[in-house]
């Protein structure tokens, strides 16, 4: 019986996909839906940078940590490329992140998802979903599949292979 469910959700049009599962799993099966975000490290993706400039991510995250300097559309790219040399850049990955734990939140329970719980981690993103799913006793994980390029088209990305291949849990990747 599935009781709990973790999503893996990044934010990602694939993540959006899974989320949209998870909370119609949740829904039928009256299951507890659990979310989490990995914080990004590394270079950021432009997706992300796509993404949070569509959804006005950034402005609300910019509130969050310097309420008096306004955002100028088009420098999301740098900053976050900068995020581990800048305060400011530092500082604006977790506000991300929160946005997207909420925006995912908010969403699934539109949806009629039950018990919604999110959090934010950081560190290995496969480990930390791994990790997430281990300690809340999840028994399925849903993700997306982040495949890149022509040629990853067909194969899964490195982080769902990663969960799926290590998860003691049923694993659903969504594309």
């Amino acid at each position: 019986m599935i009781g709990k469910i973790l999503l893996a959700y990044d934010g990602s049009n694939n993540a959006r996909r899974a989320l949209d599962l998870a909370a119609e799993l949740s829904c039928k099966l009256e299951a507890d839906l659990s979310i989490v975000h990995v914080l990004m490290h590394g270079r950021p993706s432009k997706e992300l940078v796509r993404m949070a400039e569509a959804e006005h991510i950034v402005d609300q995250a910019q509130n969050t940590f310097s309420p008096s300097v306004a955002y100028a559309p088009g420098q999301m790219y740098s900053l976050l490329k900068d995020s581990g040399t800048t305060d400011q850049g530092a500082r604006i990955i977790p506000a991300i992140g929160d946005q997207l734990a909420a925006f995912a939140k908010s969403r699934s329970e539109e949806l009629g998802a039950q018990n919604v719980t999110t959090s934010v981690r950081s560190g290995d993103y496969a480990d930390e979903i791994l990790k997430t799913a281990k300690k809340q006793k999840a028994d399925m994980i849903v993700i997306g599949s982040r495949g890149l390029g022509k040629i990853r088209e067909a194969v899964l990305g490195s982080v769902s292979q990663k969960v799926l291949h290590h998860a003691a849990q049923t694993v659903v990747t969504v594309k």
